[in-house]
């Protein structure tokens, strides 16, 4: 009888999973994925929904191409978990697994800012692209609600991508562009190198960069700081706040602040060990970022520790604690990338560096766009 792998979450790290399991098992195991959504979306190219390159047909695909793939989709709201009877309760009724993988992500909160766009879903894109075909000069603001949203270069990456609208529009010498960030500097995180040249590439776009900016109140067309400053806008763009998603830290899983815990190697819960929690869900408790190719590693990793399970043993690919993403500013584009090894070891530091710089990197993206759908759901 074939074993019964259960992959919460339609996302990178869930499909990557999914996929790979099935890839590695065949007939051996019995896959099944659970969504809320009918499709799997390119979360990277939001923005460029935004900005007009896409439109929101080009960058998703129906998670039902899955069963083309031998992986059964359904299109459920997960309600519950019950690790202890190995069960999950949906909207469309209880499911039994062997294996359960949790790739639900982060739980978007209500932004503080009534005013404000978030152009990190299809929804959200299509208000600012609104709002761009409306806006004809003035001060652009763009900035983060709280410390834990999903990709770290979202606000700075979206930043440059107004600008060089403006340009397009023709409006960028009546308009101003700001981002402010509780960091010192961005994407701190990541070092002197990388956040050297984030700031380098906008200050030559001419986007001023307002640090240790801790927001308290949205109104009357300012956004206030905690130590005094404001920043009044014309148009304000915002990452939501997040929190640990809801199902999961109301579940037996949860530890400390609403995140699972796992074990940093295989990321399998140490009470139930036939569970396993990748992504979003749980990487900021592991210090790791919350982006979406951190998850994609985990989802292939995972995969393979249920199949040394099944196996008996499986040397096939390491988990990769490695982060790239590339941002692009529009007229730009960096390629960053971090190593978490030994911050994962407790040794030391991230280790951080600078891949490649130029418009040419954009292209690598949109290649790289093609290939994902291509290998995964397609």
């Amino acid at each position: 009888m074939a074993t019964k792998v259960l992959v919460l979450g339609g996302g990178s790290g869930g499909l990557v999973a999914a996929n790979k399991v099935k890839k590695l098992l065949g007939k051996e195991v019995e896959v099944t994925l659970v969504d809320r959504n009918a499709y799997h979306e390119f979360m990277p190219a939001y923005p460029w929904v935004a900005f007009g390159m896409r439109e929101p047909e080009q960058v998703r695909r129906p998670l039902a191409n899955l069963e083309k793939r031998g992986i059964q989709y359904l299109q459920a709201t997960v309600e519950a978990l019950d690790p202890a009877h190995n069960k999950v309760r949906t909207s469309a009724g209880e499911l039994t697994y062997d294996y359960l993988i949790v790739s639900l992500g982060a739980e978007a909160m209500p932004s503080p800012a009534q005013d404000g766009y978030a152009p990190w879903s299809l929804e959200g894109a299509l208000r600012l692209r609104q709002a761009l075909k409306d806006f004809r000069g003035g001060r652009v603001v763009v900035g983060v609600s709280s410390p834990y949203y999903p990709c770290p270069p979202a606000p700075y990456e979206v930043a440059g991508q107004v600008e060089f609208a403006l340009k397009v529009k023709g409006v960028r010498e009546k308009s101003t562009v700001e981002v402010f960030h509780l960091n010192p500097a961005p994407l701190a995180g990541m070092g002197p190198v990388i956040s050297g040249k984030v700031m380098e590439i906008l200050r030559a776009k001419g986007i001023a960069f307002h640090g240790e900016f801790e927001p308290v109140a949205f109104e009357g067309g300012k956004v206030k700081a905690k130590d005094g400053r404001e920043l009044a806008y014309d148009l304000l763009i915002l990452t939501p706040p997040f929190a640990p998603n809801r199902v999961v830290r109301e579940s037996p899983l949860a530890g400390p602040n609403g995140f699972p815990e796992v074990h940093k190697s295989t990321f399998r819960s140490p009470k139930f060990p036939n569970v396993f929690v990748i992504g979003d869900t749980v990487n900021p408790s592991l210090m790791l970022p919350p982006a979406g190719v951190v998850a994609h590693f985990q989802g292939e990793y995972v995969a393979g520790v249920i199949a040394s399970d099944l196996k008996g043993a499986y040397i096939g690919e390491p988990f990769n604690p490695v982060a790239m993403c590339i941002m692009d500013f529009g007229d730009n584009a960096l390629l960053p990338q971090c190593s978490f090894e030994r911050l994962l070891a407790g040794t030391g530091m991230p280790s951080c560096g600078v891949m490649a710089v130029g418009k040419w990197v954009r292209v690598t993206k949109m290649l790289f766009e093609g290939f994902w759908f291509a290998t995964l759901i397609e």
